[in-house]
């Protein structure tokens, strides 16, 4: 009768198929354990129009010595600049372009740039470049800019670009700057029509692959085919290639790397950056990236917004698409944080939970969500925030359904809602564990959705299922999502008895086509326990995002309204990380 009454309810929430699902089950009598089980199963919705007293563990943290940062630069006589902190509070100023720009259209600027490390802390940055006042984030939206990294006794330039649509790349320079200082000259160009030329050292580009390869790993498979070939003659043909845009370099602890960049059909639009008259740095862009929207609306000066330290640069002698910069009298560019002093609490932290003042999931004040962070697995600092359900397993029809609204994201950052074990989630991991990269994600018993992906796409809604075996993990990279922070529906439901009843996913994005994870036999086999229902933050480092939720139907097997699930919110305190 419950298992009735249950599907009758369903019937009324969810969409057909799903619904004949459990009526099926109700009407052909389940036997044994399993259904004295599905018996108790009911759904159970949560308005949040009052606190819901969820568990929760490490999802508030806080500082207990918050610092006090002064952002101050803008103009003074014949420059730009100053002390710029990193923040997750924007900070810019900026001069107002005749006309938005795009990456349809050529722009350029060159001038002269100071990097005083004596003032700066160790591994710092700022932006200067073309930017949407609107947004900047991580990486900037909208934006194709130098990122400026002191690292102590040198600075490095990296040029990132993203799209409205929040497409992003970088391009990783070797080019670098003392930072003491001293002026330095440099000079920026994108040619939007800009295409490569094709490979002509053919036996290099056969060496290399689109993984990265270290310079020693390179030369060994170099030797099979030049035994007399040196180091010094390898990283010559390396640097050709790199001036033409065919590879990529990066700097990784210590090490160095190279790697092939994509076809030359697949690339249109060039930046070009050098500094002190030296060897061009030229990176191509994704053809697909001109057909994305961009506003491009002002030249200057913009924070890195991840938590961090200061630096202190300036640039001056500034030409901006062909026009000079008279900086002898203060120009009137626009600013928005640059003058300032204030507490800043931001670090790499949790701050999700329930949100009595918000609106920006349901439309009407309580919802749940906030700030995740993706963390390195040794990390301390990841949490979850969710109802208890009882035990529940991959043999139940299992169903959460709602609103969530994606207000910001940025590269290298997602979370994880939907069913999990506490107690995978609260255990610490070692490093390095085999078979993972290093990562703490995926973790075992978990039944949801991701709101992640790589920055070339931004992120996805992806459904995933690991199994109590961690290795056994299954996802189904559904629509493209963006951080529009517009309210959004998504309905998810696991049916035991589907893909021959092995097991399916099926979720459904607004009005958007619906999509499937099978499940495998060996997920199955190995089978799964979930004992919670909420968010939770990644295991993985990378930086963060902010989501809100509401409106919330979802599976449980604990009776409405036990007063003994009730959790007060629990703060973790700790010192300023240095």
């Amino acid at each position: 009768m419950r298992l009735k009454r249950f599907a009758f309810r369903l019937h009324r929430r969810a969409p057909s198929w799903m619904a004949c699902t459990f009526l099926c089950l109700a009407s052909l009598g389940v036997h044994g354990s399993t259904a004295a089980a599905e018996e108790e199963l009911r759904l159970k919705t949560e308005r949040f129009d009052t606190d819901p007293g969820w568990d929760n563990s490490v999802n508030r943290v806080e500082l207990a010595n918050p610092p006090t940062i002064a952002q101050d630069f803008g103009w003074s006589p014949g420059k730009i600049g100053g002390t710029v902190h990193r923040s997750i509070t924007p900070a810019w100023y900026g001069m107002p372009l005749e006309k938005p720009l795009s990456f349809h259209d050529a722009f350029s600027a060159s001038g002269k740039i100071a990097v005083n490390s004596k003032t700066s802390d160790f591994r710092t940055a700022v932006y200067l470049g073309f930017f949407n006042h609107e947004r900047q984030g991580w990486r900037p939206w909208a934006s194709m800019a130098l990122r400026v990294v002191n690292g102590g006794r040198r600075t490095f330039f990296f040029v990132d670009y993203m799209t409205g649509l929040w497409n992003a790349g970088a391009a990783e320079t070797e080019l670098t700057i003392p930072s003491d200082g001293s002026e330095h000259t440099w000079s920026f160009t994108y040619d939007p029509k800009a295409t490569r030329e094709p490979w002509s050292d053919f036996k290099l580009h056969s060496w290399l692959s689109r993984s990265r390869q270290t310079p020693t790993a390179i030369l060994e498979r170099a030797r099979k085919d030049e035994p007399d070939l040196t180091p010094q003659a390898l990283e010559e043909r390396l640097q050709t290639a790199l001036a033409k845009g065919l590879v990529s370099f990066l700097a990784r602890r210590g090490e160095r790397y190279w790697l092939l960049n994509k076809d030359q059909a697949e690339l249109k639009g060039a930046v070009t950056f050098q500094v002190d008259g030296g060897p061009p740095y030229c990176a191509y862009l994704e053809a697909t990236l001109q057909a994305a929207p961009v506003v491009l609306d002002r030249f200057g000066i913009f924070n890195m917004q991840l938590p961090g330290g200061a630096v202190t640069f300036y640039a001056s002698d500034l030409t901006v698409n062909e026009k000079k910069i008279d900086l002898g009298s203060d120009p009137g560019w626009e600013s928005h944080g640059s003058r300032v002093q204030f507490v800043d609490r931001d670090f790499v932290r949790q701050n999700f939970g329930y949100s009595a003042d918000t609106s920006h999931a349901g439309g009407q004040k309580g919802e749940i969500g906030g700030l995740f962070y993706n963390v390195e697995p040794v990390n301390p600092l990841h949490g979850f925030y969710a109802d208890e359900v009882g035990q529940l397993t991959l043999d139940d029809p299992l169903h959460f359904s709602g609103k969530i609204s994606f207000m910001e994201g940025s590269t290298d950052a997602g979370m994880f809602f939907g069913f999990f074990r506490a107690e995978d989630e609260k255990r610490t991991l070692p490093p390095n564990i085999p078979g993972t990269g290093g990562s703490g994600w995926p973790q075992p018993n978990v039944l949801g959705m991701v709101v992640d992906g790589p920055s070339r796409v931004g992120w996805f809604f992806t459904s995933v299922c690991t199994a109590a075996e961690r290795s056994l993990m299954g996802e189904t990279r559904g629509h493209v999502f963006l951080p529009t922070r517009r309210p959004r529906t998504f309905q998810f439901d696991y049916d035991p008895t589907a893909n021959g009843g092995v097991g399916r996913v099926t979720v459904a994005l607004d009005a958007e086509a619906p999509f499937t994870l099978d499940l495998t036999a060996a997920q199955r086999q190995a089978g799964a326990t979930f004992d919670h229902f909420g968010l939770m933050s990644f295991r993985r480092g990378g930086k963060y995002s902010i989501l809100y939720f509401d409106d919330l139907t979802y599976t449980t097997r604990h009776p409405a309204n036990d007063p003994a699930l009730r959790h007060e919110q629990k703060v973790t305190t700790v010192p300023h990380p240095q």
